[in-house]
């Protein structure tokens, strides 16, 4: 990729991790980059758009365009307009919060979610954000079903972050996830489940995932009904029942 573009794409990234209104002087130290490089590629943030910079601190955030540009990507994402109304169909089934989420290098990246009819929303689950890769279970999912350069890399991430795990294990875990066709996230008084997705030709393509209610038990029946109505959901892509 140019560095330039590269470059870019990472001052853009940072300023959305942060959050806030950063500095030039920040972002440079944060970037490893030139201040001089630095300002020169928010100057080209600007005027597509996707910065702002406040007129009184002089500082920068990121804009609400991406917001834009998400919602375009959405709305034609047939993985997602397929796959909403089995969704809701599990949320109502188990009494659980349902999420369809995609594979975005190796990580579970969430597209859609559904909630059980008079259950009120929880804004800690959102369209976009991405799950722990060993701490949840459509980030195990898209962790198992990742290529062998993805995990590698997802490993290598994880350790520089100072949250290394123990590959034999996991690689063992995701062993049994793609032999099972179910993932299982039990610890910290958290219980979720998922499901891979296929589409034709049979290549992986997502995951149908479920948070189960504080009190629940996994005991057979919520197993059999993701992977039921994820058979379900990997029909409506073009993936034939009989595989």
């Amino acid at each position: 990729m140019n560095n330039t573009l590269q470059n870019g794409f990472k001052l853009l990234e940072l300023l959305a991790a942060i959050g806030r209104e950063v500095s030039v002087t920040e972002l440079s130290a944060q970037a490893s980059l030139p201040p001089s490089h630095v300002c020169r590629l928010l100057k080209t943030l600007l005027k597509t758009g996707y910065v702002e910079q406040s007129a009184e601190t002089r500082r920068y955030r990121v804009s609400l365009k991406l917001l834009n540009l998400a919602h375009a990507r959405l709305v034609n994402l047939d993985f997602r307009r397929i796959g909403h109304p089995y969704a809701m169909q599990l949320a109502e089934t188990l009494q659980a919060h349902a999420f369809l989420s995609q594979p975005l290098q190796g990580r579970s990246i969430i597209v859609d979610v559904a909630y059980p009819r008079g259950v009120m929303d929880d804004a800690g689950v959102v369209v976009g954000q991405i799950h722990s890769v060993c701490h949840s279970a459509c980030g195990k999912i898209c962790a198992a079903y990742a290529t062998d350069a993805e995990r590698a890399r997802l490993f290598d991430e994880l350790e520089a972050a100072g949250t290394p795990e123990p590959r034999e294990a996991r690689l063992a875990e995701f062993a049994r996830i793609r032999e099972s066709g179910l993932a299982v996230r039990d610890e910290a008084g958290v219980l979720a489940i998922a499901a891979p997705l296929f589409q034709a030709g049979g290549s992986f393509c997502g995951a149908l995932g479920a948070l189960l209610p504080t009190g629940a038990v996994l005991d057979e029946r919520p197993g059999q009904e993701i992977r039921r109505i994820a058979a379900a959901v990997s029909f409506g892509l073009g993936y034939p029942l009989s595989q």
